[in-house]
């Protein structure tokens, strides 16, 4: 799936998938919980589907233990997440049946001419 990416689009993923490799290069969206930051840059963000994920994050970036939140940014090759987005979403986000549809829907060739042109 690397490769051109038309413009605005993204991919949604989990954990698992990111590590897979097949989406180095491109524009990614993760969502979880923010477990821990170095205080400088890194996020360690534990994904949807249980999998930590650890995300470059932009300068004025402030933590919070615990926030859960949309990332959007450039997949490195190294499993990182360059983030050029964030957005707060709810406490009770359904961390289950988001990984639901990132897995069995949104990335099931299927169901492309759904989600993409």
């Amino acid at each position: 799936m690397s490769g051109q990416q038309a413009d605005g689009e993204f991919t949604r993923l989990n954990a698992q998938m990111l590590r897979e490799g097949n989406f180095d290069g491109n524009i990614v969206s993760l969502v979880g919980r923010a477990v821990s930051f170095d205080g400088v840059q890194t996020l360690e963000l534990e994904c949807v589907d249980g999998g930590k994920v650890q995300v470059l994050m932009q300068p004025d970036f402030s933590y919070e233990h615990g926030k859960v939140m949309e990332i959007m940014g450039a997949a490195n090759e190294d499993k990182t997440v360059q983030q050029f987005i964030s957005r707060d979403l709810s406490d009770d986000f359904d961390f289950n049946n988001y990984n639901q549809l990132v897995s069995k829907v949104l990335n099931n060739k299927q169901y492309n001419d759904l989600y993409y042109q």
